[in-house]
């Protein structure tokens, strides 16, 4: 089948010194059509000449350089972020890694990405792709900016495919900028005007998207619910480190932003504090600053005696993440409101225990011996938190049967949705 990848998110890659979840799912999506796809396969980016088709050769060698940019598989003893972590814990100070992006920065990356691909007009969208080409758009970005759709009011046979995470700024809107709040009406608007078909990641994300659309008067559309693979690298053997062994931590992984609840783990640090004092156990906050990033970031730095415990890290490489993770006492995961929660999903594939808010995606996403605690039950967080220090490290039993779904596996289901939506089909879950 003709493919036309929106590749809007990763052109913009070298914004951003590491991608988020969202990034490396589009990054999965894209190696999958242009190195797998046996037909037509477009990369879809607006310019300033409209939006135009790029053909996928040059998509690889972009995917490549974005790769190498994002350092994403950098092993930990050449990652900044990691090797700021364990010496500063070991010596039991703080460690704060947190690399600004500036503007020098931004444009020799962006310059490096374009070097890469090679500079061209493209070709016209309408005029190339065959007809009844599947559009494919996974990162959002033009689903948020109606004029980079509008080129599919010219081609009617075109059969648009939106992957939405959640409706999070519609939900709970005290939780993100106004801005995100208006670019996530617009996604919105624009899947029910224009989607053939949908992807969600939870049956938590579904009912929530379902709703919105329900809202917007749109008709049922076929949905595939599918939760995202665990990557390859967190179904190996966990790797922490043994210099780490004696000393206590647990890490927390995602934007730091209000809606992760990173306050409330602070109070719960201050109150672990007092009770243990020099006992007190390490909290690595593992993520990029999010919407009022600055405040919480601030908060915690002064937060007295307590921030010697507490490490904030920007820009670790997936290997070095997955050794943080594996050391870990548990990975802790307070949020008000997720779509999914990977962290929760890779922890626990690594047999790292997982305390996490008691909310529907975590319950429908997590590992049976889960803990969850109410995203405000500041005492609960502080129990569970503390019954993880006196036994030293445990692992999860293992389960053959939890996050079992591989890429492959992932990407053969998503070609059976695309088939059915050729045929008209209904819902595939």
């Amino acid at each position: 089948m003709p493919i036309a990848y929106d590749a809007t998110r990763l052109f913009l890659g070298p914004l951003s010194l590491t991608p988020r979840g969202i990034d490396r799912v589009d990054l999965a999506y894209a190696r999958h059509f242009f190195e797998h796809s046996n037909d037509d396969c477009w990369a879809i980016l607006p310019t300033a000449w409209g939006t135009r088709a790029f053909p996928r050769e040059r998509a690889l060698r972009g995917l490549t350089r974005l790769e190498e940019l994002w350092a994403e598989n950098r092993q930990p003893a050449a990652d900044g972020a990691w090797m700021s972590l364990a010496p500063t814990m070991q010596a039991g100070k703080s460690s704060w890694h947190l690399p600004r992006n500036g503007g020098l920065a931004v444009s020799t990356r962006m310059t490096s990405l374009l070097k890469a691909t090679g500079i061209g007009f493209g070709k016209d969208v309408v005029k190339t792709l065959k007809p009844g080409t599947v559009y494919v758009n996974v990162g959002q970005i033009g689903l948020a900016v109606p004029y980079l759709l509008r080129w599919l009011n010219k081609r009617p046979d075109v059969r648009p495919l939106f992957m939405l995470h959640d409706v999070i700024p519609l939900e709970m809107p005290e939780y993100v900028s106004p801005g995100a709040v208006k670019a996530h009406a617009a996604m919105v608007d624009q899947t029910a005007r224009y989607a053939a078909g949908l992807i969600v990641t939870t049956r938590t994300a579904q009912l929530a998207i379902e709703l919105e659309l329900e809202r917007r008067g749109a008709r049922a559309l076929p949905t595939l619910a599918l939760p995202l693979p665990v990557p390859s690298i967190f179904r190996e053997p966990p790797d922490p480190d043994p210099t780490l062994a004696a000393i206590p931590y647990f890490v927390v992984c995602g934007a730091i932003e209000l809606r992760k609840n990173h306050l409330l783990l602070l109070e719960v640090w201050k109150r672990l504090h007092r009770r243990l004092g020099a006992a007190t156990p390490h909290l690595v906050i593992a993520g990029a600053k999010g919407w009022q990033g600055d405040l919480i970031l601030d908060r915690l730095r002064r937060s007295g005696d307590v921030s010697t415990y507490i490490h904030a890290l920007h820009g670790l490489s997936t290997p070095a993440l997955k050794r943080v993770i594996s050391g870990a006492r548990a990975l802790l995961m307070p949020s008000f409101i997720e779509g999914f929660g990977l962290p929760v999903v890779e922890a626990a594939a690594l047999g790292t225990p997982v305390v996490a808010s008691d909310i529907p995606a975590h319950r429908e996403v997590g590992h049976p011996e889960t803990v969850f605690v109410d995203p405000i039950d500041g005492l609960g967080w502080e129990a569970a938190i503390a019954s993880f220090l006196p036994a030293g490290p445990r692992r999860l039993a293992p389960s053959t049967d939890y996050a079992s779904l591989t890429w492959t596996e992932y990407f053969a289901a998503l070609s059976s949705f695309i088939r059915r939506i050729e045929d008209g089909g209904a819902a595939l879950d």
